[in-house]
């Protein structure tokens, strides 16, 4: 069993979510831009990992120009790293500029804008967002 990984991309229109366990998606999802409740974001996160029956690994996604949504958005979840169902980083890598064919825009076309957040996972888990 893969561990779920975790994208938020907050943003001024809408809060970006996805939901990866290997190269499956498990979730993806555009959502308002801000919780709420206080832990409506913690309480998501939770209900993946008792889904999944695994820990889940989020990052909070900032790049410079989504960096006051961020802000915002990290003020919500109020500083809890996690515990035992998850841990969340915040990473203000950028992802490339560059347009490419992303499983993840072929497998759920229907929700499409996600390729950075890809790009975020995968940069995050070799190291490269802190």
């Amino acid at each position: 069993m893969n561990e779920p990984w975790m994208v938020w991309a907050p943003g001024a229109a809408a809060t970006r979510v996805m939901v990866t366990s290997g190269t499956d998606i498990i979730l993806k999802a555009r959502l308002s831009p801000g919780p709420s409740h206080p832990r409506a974001v913690q309480w998501l996160m939770e209900a993946i990992a008792l889904w999944e029956g695994a820990p889940v690994r989020a990052v909070i996604s900032a790049d410079v120009d989504r960096g006051i949504c961020a802000k915002s958005f990290w003020d919500v979840v109020d500083f809890d790293f996690g515990g035992a169902l998850y841990s969340l980083d915040f990473t203000s890598s950028k992802p490339r500029k560059t347009r490419q064919l992303s499983i993840f825009d072929d497998l759920v076309p229907e929700v499409g804008g996600f390729s950075d957040l890809e790009e975020v996972r995968l940069a995050d888990a070799v190291g490269g967002g802190r």
